[in-house]
């Protein structure tokens, strides 16, 4: 009976150690933190088919015991310049949307996008910043879910480099819904707004009485496929806009600041 269960523990030792899951964690955490943890991880990550969805390592579950175990080390001691990429296989312009929003919820405001390349398989957007971390995978995961988007995947390519890839198949823009026959206020901002108008044949906006507002609205389908822009060089208190079949979002501006709009808009659809 010992040597039965000796014969066994040398059989699944090997495969344990071989696993995808300690493949990814070890990517993720780096081969010096994986040695020096070794034991340990291996007792965290027990039974090891909890770390499995679909036949794939649940990378999302990983990350978050990774962190909850102070395993997962995204803070440097100086600022460096990280490389952050995420990637689909979905419809590019409305991938960058998704995550240019995503970052600006996240506080990430200021960066320089270095690569934007569209193959047979997938879109990748690639953007460098300067910061003293690396994005927290959690929080990213939770404001893309606002959006109806998840992380598929997760790579450290380097201490300062990670890829993100991201399923938007069900993804839709976290923006203002526009409801028929009743008024939504829209408070000021120094953004431009994005509107939800699908189920809108006709939008109706009303400048409130302090701005000055020279009307940009742009329409958009639901993959941001542009259909129609309005653009008016004259101030303009309320502007009636039909929407072309398969309207889906407004992107509501100023021709030149939003600094003239110092009250919001009231929109309804119709």
């Amino acid at each position: 009976m010992v040597k039965s269960a000796i014969v066994l523990f040398l059989i699944v030792l090997p495969l344990f150690s071989e696993s995808l899951l300690l493949n990814k964690i070890e990517s993720l955490i780096g081969e010096k933190s994986f040695n020096k943890n070794n034991s340990y991880i291996k007792i965290i990550f027990s039974p090891e088919s909890d770390y499995y969805k679909n036949e794939r390592v649940d990378v999302v579950k990983v990350v978050q015991t990774l962190k909850d175990n102070g395993l997962l080390k995204l803070f440097f001691e100086s600022p460096k310049e990280i490389e952050l990429s995420f990637s689909t296989n979905a419809e590019a312009l409305f991938f960058v949307k998704i995550i240019e929003d995503t970052l600006q919820d996240m506080g990430y405001y200021k960066y320089l996008i270095v690569e934007a390349k569209l193959n047979s398989s997938e879109f990748i957007w690639k953007i460098k910043l300067i910061a003293e971390y690396i994005m927290d995978p959690i929080v990213l995961k939770q404001e893309l879910k606002k959006r109806a988007s998840y992380l598929v995947n997760i790579e450290r390519l380097s201490p300062t480099a990670w890829h993100y890839e991201v399923d938007i198949s069900r993804a839709h823009l976290d923006a203002y819904v526009v409801v028929n026959n009743k008024k939504t206020r829209l408070k000021n901002s120094q953004y431009a707004y994005w509107l939800d108008v699908a189920s809108s044949k006709e939008l109706v906006i009303e400048s409130r009485n302090r701005n000055r507002w020279y009307p940009y609205v742009a329409l958009y389908d639901a993959k941001l496929r542009l259909l129609d822009l309005i653009k008016k060089d004259e101030r303009t208190p309320r502007l009636s806009i039909p929407l072309p079949e398969g309207t889906t979002y407004v992107k509501l501006d100023d021709m030149y600041s939003m600094k003239n709009i110092k009250d919001g808009f009231e929109v309804k659809g119709r």
